[in-house]
């Protein structure tokens, strides 16, 4: 019976959600090009100069109009506007350890594309990611950590090389997130399948500084 009312709940907001939608003003294509370009000036070091000067303060106090949600690893090197070259207001990032997609994560980012109109997800992993290769290593840990190490999807038949085993486990685990979005979410599958979002998996290069735009095609969970 609790099942059934989680059902229709979900239905519910999806109706409202299309009902209260405005037009697009941000294309999911559009959207993913700014990133690129933004990412292209971060590699090249020729950043843009940004203000966040007290009148524009004040102008997003009045409210939010991001064009992407960013769901990255809580490393400190991960900064995701930074590594996009975005300003104040331009991301909605939400970020945990391994990039993982807990009800907290979804639930979040149901909000920005249900209430903000962001019409792009991107989930991304990141090169030499701890949880990942905690993960690997097999590092069950008691507590809350283990928890959220369970949900972190290397993948299976890996390289036999470590190192680029390694990577292929980041890169399975962003693109088995960025799946399971809308696994998870009746809103997030609804929106997808109708293209009014797209979600894509991404892997940053903490030496390079270069973001990988990988296939959405996820593994084999694992």
């Amino acid at each position: 019976m609790r099942g059934a009312c989680v059902v229709c709940l979900a239905l519910v907001v999806v109706v409202e959600a299309r009902a209260q939608e405005p037009k697009m003003k941000v294309s999911p294509e559009a959207a993913l090009e700014r990133l690129k370009a933004g990412n292209a000036r971060f590699v090249a070091d020729k950043a843009e100069k940004r203000v966040s000067d007290a009148k524009m303060r004040a102008e997003l106090a009045k409210g939010q109009h991001p064009f992407a949600i960013i769901l990255a690893c809580a490393d400190s090197r991960v900064p995701p506007e930074f590594l996009f070259d975005q300003g104040l207001g331009d991301l909605f990032v939400v970020r945990v350890a391994g990039n993982v997609t807990g009800e907290e994560v979804v639930g979040s980012i149901e909000y920005a594309v249900a209430h903000l109109h962001v019409p792009l997800v991107v989930v991304l992993g990141h090169e030499k990611c701890g949880a990942v290769k905690a993960a690997l290593d097999q590092v069950e840990p008691e507590g809350n950590l283990g928890v959220l190490l369970r949900e972190v999807r290397v993948g299976s038949d890996l390289p036999k090389d470590k190192d680029k085993a390694f990577t292929q486990a980041i890169k399975n685990n962003a693109r088995f997130h960025a799946g399971d979005l809308s696994r998870r979410s009746a809103l997030l599958k609804d929106f997808a399948a109708s293209q009014r979002i797209r979600i894509v998996p991404a892997y940053y290069s903490l030496s390079t500084g270069r973001v990988e735009w990988l296939s959405d095609a996820a593994p084999r969970a694992k």
